[in-house]
């Protein structure tokens, strides 16, 4: 009887452990569920198929939360509202993000939170408000909204290609091939000509080619002749160019004085012509001597 009171003392002791671990665990999920979560409202533009409540939010591929609500705009006609919930130390930014991506083959959806850039500040969301996180067009969104046009074009395409294959145009492209073919023919009978053609061309294009290294061969020369005659000018204007300086700085003002004293000679010689020829004898003899005369 002792032995056996003591397994149920120890059955009972295990028990209550158990139940107190599960109890401890489940207060401490909802407590962090409960302060460490941040919903954001997401307006998408698309069809929303395949999300679902409680469908994963994953942030850079990385699993941070879940969808908690999904309705219809009231204001914004074709516009789905949904609203997420987060771990509050994900680093949303102002340039984050969020698009629907199919997960897998099952036609299940997920959203998808992309990580904005450094520079972008981040998402600051107070305690009972809701963020928001811009939407951006998935992929296949992208696709099937552009498959209407791409429909289109394909029909206008075929339309076209459809023209092209009238009788008439067909009528028009045998005939351009039938002409297409005598002048084929025409240049194969002619094709001895041509070959002559050919040869004289190859011949007129060596005499261009001799004529073209002649040219460069006397361009080369005369090149050095030139180059040869401006070193000789450069030396000589070496070797002027002492006597030059020296003349602009003592010789002009030599020259100088020789003008004005070539001037005033001129002048003298002027008035010594004029005086020999208004009265020679006076100029030549001076002034008479006066007779004397006795009272």
């Amino acid at each position: 009887m002792e032995i056996r009171a003591n397994y149920i003392i120890v059955g009972v002791f295990t028990l209550a452990v158990l139940l107190g671990g599960f109890v401890f665990t489940l207060w401490v999920a909802k407590q962090s569920t409960k302060t460490a979560m941040v919903e954001y409202d997401i307006s998408f533009n698309e069809s929303v198929r395949g999300l679902s409540t409680n469908s994963d939010v994953v942030f850079t591929g990385i699993r941070v939360g879940n969808v908690k609500q999904i309705k219809i705009s009231d204001t914004k006609p074709g516009v789905v509202t949904v609203r997420v919930a987060i771990a509050a130390d994900t680093p949303v930014r102002d340039d984050s993000k969020a698009r629907l991506e199919l997960q897998g083959l099952t036609g299940t959806s997920i959203i998808s939170i992309s990580g904005g850039t450094a520079a972008s500040p981040l998402v600051h969301v107070e305690e009972g408000h809701v963020g928001v996180i811009a939407y951006q067009p998935s992929p296949l969104a992208s696709v099937m909204q552009h498959i209407p046009d791409t429909i289109g074009a394909a029909n206008e395409v075929l339309h076209r290609m459809d023209s092209m294959l009238s009788d008439q145009n067909q009528q028009a492209l045998t005939t351009t091939l039938e002409s297409l073919a005598k002048v084929s023919s025409a240049l194969a009978s002619r094709a001895d000509s041509l070959e002559a053609i050919l040869r004289n061309t190859e011949k007129t294009s060596g005499q261009i080619d001799a004529l073209t290294r002649v040219a460069g061969e006397n361009l080369q020369a005369t090149t050095g002749s030139l180059s040869r005659i401006a070193q000789r000018m450069d030396t000589t204007l070496s070797i002027m160019e002492p006597g030059l300086r020296q003349f602009s700085k003592e010789g002009l003002t030599e020259l100088r004085m020789l003008l004005v004293e070539s001037r005033n000679l001129v002048h003298i010689y002027t008035r010594i012509g004029q005086k020999l020829e208004s009265d020679p004898r006076r100029f030549l003899f001076g002034e008479p001597v006066q007779e004397y005369r006795s009272r």
